[in-house]
């Protein structure tokens, strides 16, 4: 099954990549945004599968706002990628019960593993 997935990371080079291994998956990318206002503003007004976001993001929310809001009125699965590993910050990412919490640097069967688990169901 092809995912349509929508990215959400404020470090281009990391989107870039992220995109790079989605579609070389088979999947393809509805967008990119690098902050929470962005993020809420497009996806309100496109249909996509799948949501990956880093937890760190330009401006004020991050992606664990972004996560919540998604999981409540969007109902879209989603996909957490960070380089913070701090206990506290990922035990509030859990709460909203992503799919999957990939630390950074994502690797593609990591990705793979999350991807598929979504594509099955």
């Amino acid at each position: 099954m092809k995912l349509k997935i929508y990215i959400v990371e404020d470090c281009s080079i990391i989107a870039a990549s992220l995109k790079q291994m989605v579609t070389r998956m088979g999947h393809s990318v509805a967008g990119i945004s690098a902050s929470y206002e962005d993020a809420v503003s497009i996806l309100t007004h496109i249909n996509v599968d799948m949501v990956i976001t880093d937890i760190m993001l330009s401006g004020k929310k991050n992606g664990i706002d972004l996560g919540i809001y998604v999981k409540e009125n969007l109902n879209i699965p989603v996909i957490y990628q960070s380089s913070i590993t701090d206990s506290y910050l990922m035990q509030q990412a859990m709460l909203t019960q992503p799919l999957a919490y990939l630390v950074k640097p994502v690797n593609k069967q990591q990705l793979s593993n999350a991807l598929l688990s979504l594509a099955a169901a």
